[in-house]
């Protein structure tokens, strides 16, 4: 009697804890759903600040293609001389593994990036690997969601996440992230992560964001790393919505033939 009780009580929490989750997990859904436009392409251009003051700067082209739930990103290096020709891609299709690739100049190789390596700082920056793929984004088999709510202060509404594994934690970098979103755009405007441990880790702010081609897209945002001093700036300049992108451009076989040239 006492098992059918205690069974009982469990189940009674469990259901609790799934009301609660659904309005957190309905945003989640809608931001991960958020519309894209099937090609746009543009200059990246990162500023790296260290904790002593010192400046360098980085450009790249970046081309982005949302079509048939097919995500494709490649980020093409310009600049500096020391990093020109320096590759990313990833590829994310729904109900499918995501697959990433990095071209390195000095190894005349394209190499396939594990999923370990998704917590992986990118290029030097703020940003990992599995941040560049996100796009502001939280994958929904990564996080357990709550909140939901309005934030009084802000008047956005504030998504937290939990990291669902310890071993997706140590993959990701994260162990746990506070976000506030702003609805209209469905994007997050700022995001607070905690590293693995629990502590406080970095904090992501989306400063500019525009219509293009018809989809909400972040121009202009920061990275700070609260436990280095290190921040990353980026913007975007001669962003333009691409609607016919051709395959071959984000390819892992276009890596080594450098930045391709977009119409």
């Amino acid at each position: 009697m006492l098992r059918k009780i205690a069974l009982a009580g469990l189940c009674l929490f469990n259901a609790q804890i799934a009301v609660a989750e659904a309005p957190a997990r309905a945003l989640a859904e809608k931001i991960a759903t958020r519309p894209a436009n099937e090609g746009r392409a543009g200059d990246m251009v990162f500023e790296l600040t260290s904790a002593s003051g010192a400046v360098r700067n980085r450009r790249a082209l970046m081309i982005h293609s949302d079509k048939d739930d097919f995500i494709r990103i490649g980020i093409f290096f310009k600049s500096p001389a020391a990093i020109a020709d320096t590759a990313f891609l990833s590829h994310d299709k729904t109900g499918a593994t995501g697959e990433n690739w990095l071209y390195l100049p000095a190894t005349e190789r394209v190499r396939r990036l594990p999923a370990s390596e998704r917590g992986s700082y990118f290029m030097g920056t703020d940003l990992t690997y599995g941040d560049i793929k996100d796009n502001f984004r939280f994958s929904l088999d990564d996080w357990t969601f709550s909140g939901g709510v309005e934030d009084p202060e802000t008047g956005l509404v504030r998504l937290d996440g939990h990291v669902r594994t310890p071993d997706i934690g140590r993959e990701i970098g994260y162990s746990r992230f506070r976000a506030l979103v702003n609805t209209e755009t469905l994007f997050p405007v700022r995001i607070d992560y905690d590293d693995t441990s629990g502590k406080p880790l970095k904090r992501v702010e989306v400063l500019e964001q525009e219509l293009i081609g018809g989809a909400w897209t972040a121009m202009r945002f920061e990275v700070g790393n609260l436990q280095t001093g290190h921040r990353t700036r980026v913007h975007f300049e001669n962003m333009r919505h691409v609607p016919s992108l051709e395959e071959r451009i984000l390819t892992s076989a276009q890596l080594a033939l450098g930045a391709p040239a977009i119409r």
